[in-house]
């Protein structure tokens, strides 16, 4: 099966589209929400949301892009990656839910016990919406993450901002993000033509994660390695320090993200469908390093000119 050019490009700008006006959304809220609460409060949902990152990562990683790389994957490779997928989001929940009280011991936080319990849900969430986005990646359906994510994070935004006026707290940030995942779960289980089936197979399980526990542990030690300086912040220094920090980091990395995210989901699948075809491969990867060298370069190399 091979993809022409117009869809790529077509998918890519979607998949743009979706990262950044999520971003300019996240970003106007995070000015308006930084006027109610005090940077603690954002300390502590940044200190959180390390820890269920992390966890997700098991669920998110690895077999979803074994999917999409298989040539042949069928409603059998879903629906067992499906429920594999729910299994161990499940298992992971109790493994936070448990362990909540000994992580707010660690950081002499006694607040961050519920925080966590209700903040690791996402990870059921995402359990359920994983394999639903490996259907859109794999048949380039980007359009469907544009409407899923700009709906989750007006409406989650909404709920945020009115809980902050209102003097939940901590409590607004977590309600946010948790919203912001089941909405853009709901939304893409209601335009997505997929469902799972009464189906499992141990050997498509094994034949998949053949393929996906190298892109786990990859992803694993990728994500580690990029959180554990807030891991350290959060231990050793404030919660204000560790907010500062987290929107201090996230904002001057904004465009650059969303470019290599957006060129990555669509290259993914696009070079699986042709992976056979190796002269291809390299024009497309040629093509592809081209043109995002072309578009961040004048981003990353924006603070030699700013003295």
């Amino acid at each position: 099966m091979t993809t022409n050019k117009a869809t790529v490009i077509s998918n890519f700008f979607w998949r743009f589209f979706e990262r950044c006006g999520a971003q300019t959304v996240s970003i106007i809220v995070s000015i308006i929400l930084a006027r109610i609460l005090t940077p603690s409060i954002y300390g502590t949902v940044a200190l959180v949301t390390v820890f269920t990152t992390i966890m997700q990562v098991f669920v998110t990683s690895g077999l979803g892009s074994a999917l999409i790389q298989k040539k042949d994957a069928d409603d059998l490779d879903f629906s067992t990656v499906f429920y594999f997928n729910l299994a161990i989001s499940i298992l992971l929940y109790l493994v936070m839910f448990f362990l909540a009280p000994f992580i707010a011991d660690f950081y002499k936080i006694t607040e961050l016990t519920p925080v966590i319990r209700v903040l690791s849900l996402n990870l059921i969430i995402s359990g359920l919406r994983n394999i639903q986005q490996s259907y859109v990646s794999r048949n380039l359906i980007f359009k469907r993450f544009f409407f899923a994510t700009l709906t989750a994070t007006i409406l989650s935004a909404i709920i945020g901002i009115y809980m902050a006026y209102n003097g939940y707290g901590v409590w607004a940030l977590v309600a946010q993000n948790l919203t912001n995942v089941l909405f853009g779960t709901v939304v893409l289980w209601f335009t997505v033509n997929w469902r799972p089936k009464w189906l499992f197979s141990f050997e498509r399980l094994k034949s998949l994660f053949s393929y996906g526990w190298k892109l786990l542990v990859s992803s694993l030690l990728e994500i580690f390695l990029r959180e554990l300086s807030s891991l350290i912040i959060g231990k050793y220094y404030t919660k204000e320090d560790l907010a500062f920090y987290n929107r201090g980091e996230l904002f001057p990395k904004t465009i650059v993200n969303n470019i290599n995210s957006s060129i990555d989901s669509v290259l993914f699948p696009t070079m699986s469908k042709v992976q056979d075809n190796a002269a291809t491969l390299k024009a497309i990867t040629r093509r592809s390093i081209s043109i995002s060298t072309y578009i961040i370069a004048p981003w990353t190399n924006k603070r030699h000119f700013t003295f």
